[in-house]
């Protein structure tokens, strides 16, 4: 079984192939589905941006989110960042 693993880590480790570029939505994209929430105030969503465009996964779950549920969240997420 140990010869098993270092052979085929010894196959990966001299594959060409290239990896996958992570998957990353542009900044207009974020901005505009901020811009959708209704009554967002405009320090709430540089907040939500501002964190949003460093960590795609929270802004893959904001997404997952009903429309009406995301501007609760956004504020939840600003507000347990600025204790």
């Amino acid at each position: 079984m140990l010869g098993d693993m270092k052979t085929s880590f010894n196959d990966a480790l001299k594959s060409t192939e290239p990896l996958p570029m992570p998957q990353v939505t542009p900044p207009a994209e974020i901005v505009a589905a901020l811009q959708m929430m209704p009554d967002l105030d405009r320090c709430d969503m540089l907040k939500s941006y501002g964190k949003l465009i460093l960590n795609e996964r929270l802004f893959q779950a904001l997404m997952e989110f009903p429309m009406d549920m995301r501007k609760e969240w956004l504020l939840m997420l600003n507000e347990k960042n600025s204790k």
